[in-house]
């Protein structure tokens, strides 16, 4: 069911379905909970579900001009206490990653576990910061022609399925306001390194790798699950930083069964 809740002011939008635990799925940068709408559908038949459009994605209204992680987890422990519920899992892809590890680094006795999705605890390099600030002079000059130009370097292959989640993905992408993508890269930008959050997790975790991901790499990626007593890793060979699109039915059989097995 979509829904609308208000958040500092602004309107943010969110769908919840199913009953039993729940499940919050958090999408990447340029995405939509729209994204998440097979694994949703899946999923709800176990579990309550919620997918939220972040700020300045989707149909959800930008929130000043710095959407930082803290801002975000803040978002989400306000939905879920708009419902009264204590505990949740969290799954994140990439962007969502970041802002669950915020999450769990405020509300860590409201996470029943952590799910990242081709996702990194490091904060930006130098390197990193200096190609956002160029993306960021792009999308002013030209935010469609950003978005078309970035979007192909998620992926990886010329398949037809690969072209079709390209197309679909383009089409969330372009839904994003300017001064939304630009909120959420500064944002992403200032975050904090989080490594500590999983030395030390009180709560399993799951790190989805895509071995193809050309945007992070899946050494530093295994070192992090490493950091804690309670982290886990699923290598996924055929999937690069859409894993959750390009390989759907292993993501959606990791999500249910760490939900499941790991954490009650």
């Amino acid at each position: 069911m979509q829904k609308v809740h208000d958040f500092l002011g602004e309107q943010i939008a969110y769908a919840i379905q199913g009953k039993g635990r729940t499940i919050v799925l958090i999408h990447g940068f340029l995405g939509s909970k729209t994204l998440w709408s097979p694994l949703r559908k899946k999923l709800k038949e176990k579990f309550r579900v919620i997918s939220i459009d972040l700020p300045g994605h989707g149909e959800s209204n930008s929130i000043g001009y710095v959407h930082t992680m803290e801002i975000m987890a803040d978002l989400i422990n306000s939905i879920l206490s708009a419902y009264k519920i204590r505990k949740a899992v969290l799954v994140g892809h990439s962007l969502g990653g970041y802002v669950c590890l915020a999450y769990a680094e405020k509300y860590p006795d409201k996470l029943h576990g952590l799910i990242m999705i081709n996702s990194t605890a490091n904060s930006d390099s130098t390197e990193r910061i200096s190609s956002r600030n160029q993306l960021i002079n792009l999308v002013k000059q030209n935010k469609d022609r950003a978005i078309e130009t970035l979007i192909p370097s998620f992926f990886v292959g010329e398949s037809l399925k690969i072209k079709r989640l390209k197309s679909k993905y383009l089409k969330e992408a372009k839904k994003c306001t300017t001064r939304g993508i630009i909120a959420s890269i500064e944002g992403m930008k200032i975050r904090n390194e989080r490594e500590i959050i999983l030395k030390f997790a009180p709560f399993p975790y799951l790190y989805i790798i895509g071995e193809q991901d050309p945007i992070l790499d899946k050494e530093t990626l295994i070192s992090q699950v490493e950091l804690g007593e309670k982290g886990f890793k699923l290598m996924l060979e055929n999937s690069a930083h859409m894993s959750f699109l390009e390989e759907e039915e292993k993501v959606y059989k990791a999500i249910k069964q760490f939900s499941e097995k790991l954490l009650f």
